[in-house]
């Protein structure tokens, strides 16, 4: 092949690449991550601005302002640019954006959330208490924008659910388990450990296949949050944050959780477990 033709194939690769990177910040899969957001009317909040398709009904923003508050007291963090959520007009346009079929994803770098149409409806109709997975959503949002992209790989995917979940207090609403129901799981021998939910989660390993379990993630989703809510109940806000926020800076959550709360990760879970069927018997 002559210097010509390779001029012309690098130029078209280029070019190629360029056209593909493009339609992605714009319809695709860097929506999320893309400098600016086109194609989406605009609802400012002081703290949040929403991206919407015009034609379609919007569920309630009011009170986000108040959530972002809530979550920052609860968190002991503030957030570093105003929070950006994507109303996205389908499903298909969310799986589109983001590769997912969940009602809701918040996602790296900038923090951005992207809401299913599904979700809007549901909170439309009142089928679902739409400010309890908003404030999940800012939770993770929150986390993101604190975390470099090779921290949000690194940071413990079970406590950013848990913290989420805990946040919203998410417990016994829209499908997950209360604390009780968590408790009573785990007396007849049922727990999720930790270390099987891996960022990402494809690298889940057999344990996260062969739990089985109706309503699974809620499940899991909701003994993360009893263990967030026991950490900070056993050790204090306080310890927790210290502990959150060193996790943030990328570090070890062996050695962290051991120099904070002076125990190995594994015997609190022990510890954790206890503390949960002792629950039983307090409540009933």
């Amino acid at each position: 092949m002559n210097l010509k033709k390779i001029k012309i194939l690098s130029i078209t690769v280029i070019i190629v690449v360029i056209i593909t990177i493009g339609y992605s910040a714009v319809f695709g899969r860097l929506i999320p991550y893309s400098p600016v957001i086109v194609g989406y009317e605009q609802k400012f909040f002081k703290k949040a601005t929403v991206y919407y398709k015009k034609g379609y009904p919007l569920p309630s923003f009011e009170g986000i302002d108040e959530f972002i508050d809530e979550n920052e007291k609860i968190h002991n963090l503030t957030y570093k640019r105003k929070v950006e959520i994507i109303l996205c007009e389908s499903d298909q346009e969310k799986k589109r954006i983001t590769g997912s079929s969940t009602r809701a994803q918040a996602f790296p770098l900038f923090g951005r959330v992207v809401i299913s149409r599904k979700l809007q409806n549901e909170a439309l109709a009142d089928k679902r208490t739409f400010g309890v997975y908003l404030q999940h959503e800012l939770s993770h949002s929150l986390t993101s924008q604190h975390l470099s992209l090779l921290g949000s790989l690194t940071f413990p995917a079970w406590l950013n659910e848990g913290l989420a979940v805990y946040a919203s207090n998410q417990f016994g609403k829209g499908g997950y388990f209360t604390k009780q129901e968590v408790s009573e799981h785990i007396l007849q021998g049922l727990f999720f450990h930790p270390d099987w939910w891996p960022q990402p989660l494809q690298h889940a390993p057999a344990e996260f296949k062969n739990f089985k379990l109706k309503d699974k993630f809620h499940f899991i989703y909701s003994q993360f949050g009893c263990i967030v809510d026991d950490l900070i109940h056993t050790y204090g806000h306080d310890r927790f944050i210290v502990y959150y926020h060193e996790l943030l800076e990328n570090k070890n959550n062996e050695e962290v959780f051991q120099n904070v709360f002076g125990v190995s990760f594994s015997d609190y879970l022990d510890e954790f477990k206890n503390r949960m069927v002792l629950r039983i018997g307090k409540n009933s």
